[in-house]
């Protein structure tokens, strides 16, 4: 499964979540976006996580999951046993890391590699902060244990030439001049979350709202492993921030099935993924935010919660009318997966480690 369809499932209401496995993650870049913890804290409630992977194996419409943190191999218990009962269900995996379970021999653990036999896609992040931490060779050896075990790879790299030459000397290092057969790279913009935050410049006065197109993963929620589930992937969501409206929390299989069911048919949410928020800023309640200049549009979207967008009549009327069509449009289409993908980009959230 190549990211290109992996985001066509994304785009879908009820077609995909994200397990964020941990907040732990070993390597401690200073770049990330979601603050993950070098320090384990004390383990992961395994009933209620077994629960909650329960939920989302139960669930027949649901068929992508993506696994990430923190860093899911950090939390092998964990990862083991989610991959195993996922993939068993009949649900494609993708999974997001750093690589740093490669060995310096060139070889990765027997559990990894059963790990990766399970996903359609993994995602392997690197960039000069992951590369001071995880030498090349443990990086080889990761990419060679992916490819071997039959997953699409997708070399995740800040958006900028030397990173992207890295990534391509990096896969032809690994998997030699057909590289593009088996893999991609994906550039993405270095985000102003968690501890990066201090590493991005000033962004300047920002957008005014009206300019704001749709956000496609407002339908591509996340299910922590502590039982916090959130509308979508923002990283400061994911970590407990952003409006009250974004998050509720499950503690079984049934409250996995409603709290997702609930999201899957919110009418805001809907809206801001098909239609977006800029364009809802041109109903006359919230015309002012439209004219406002806006960081992103995370922001424009809880400045519309704050103020009770979600509760707006008009909004609502749109969520439910907006054109089935362009829903089977983003569905996935039969046939090969992609070849000779040099690189996608794109200037949404991303997860992983």
């Amino acid at each position: 499964m190549t990211l290109a369809e992996a985001d066509r499932l994304r785009a879908l209401p009820g077609r995909a979540v994200l397990l964020y496995l941990t907040d732990h993650c070993p390597v401690g870049c200073d770049h990330c976006s979601v603050d993950a913890l070098a320090r384990r804290r004390p383990a992961a409630d395994q009933q209620l996580l077994a629960r909650l992977v329960n939920g989302l194996c139960t669930m027949p419409g649901l068929r992508l999951v993506g696994i990430s943190g923190g860093e899911p191999f950090a939390a092998r218990r964990a990862l083991e046993s989610a991959t195993a009962e996922l993939a068993a269900a009949a649900k494609q995996l993708v999974l997001y890391t750093s690589g740093h379970w490669g060995r310096d021999d060139g070889t990765a653990p027997r559990w990894t590699r059963a790990v990766l036999a399970r996903t359609s896609c993994v995602v392997l992040s690197t960039d000069d902060h992951h590369a001071a931490r995880i030498p090349d060779r443990r990086y080889l050896a990761a990419l060679r244990a992916t490819d071997e075990a039959g997953a699409w790879i997708a070399v995740q790299v800040l958006d900028t030439p030397a990173q992207t030459e890295r990534a391509r000397h990096l896969l032809a290092t690994a998997l030699g001049p057909s590289w593009r057969d088996r893999a991609e790279i994906r550039r993405i913009p270095l985000l102003a979350r968690g501890r990066a935050a201090h590493l991005v410049p000033a962004a300047g006065p920002g957008r005014p709202g009206r300019s704001f197109g749709a956000c496609p993963l407002a339908t591509s929620p996340v299910v922590r492993y502590d039982g916090r589930l959130t509308a979508c992937c923002n990283e400061d969501v994911i970590t407990g921030h952003g409006p009250a409206q974004l998050h509720s929390s499950a503690r079984d299989a049934r409250e996995v099935h409603e709290r997702l069911r609930a999201r899957e048919h919110d009418t805001y949410l809907r809206a801001i993924a098909r239609v977006g928020p800029g364009r809802l800023t041109l109903l006359p309640a919230h015309r002012d935010l439209g004219e406002r200049r806006h960081q992103d549009i995370c922001s424009l979207c809880w400045a519309l919660l704050e103020r009770g967008a979600d509760r707006d009549p008009a909004v609502r009327a749109i969520g439910l009318t907006v054109s089935q069509n362009a829903v089977q449009a983003a569905a996935p289409r039969p046939g090969r997966r992609s070849r000779h993908a040099e690189t996608t980009d794109t200037d949404g959230t991303e997860e992983g480690a």
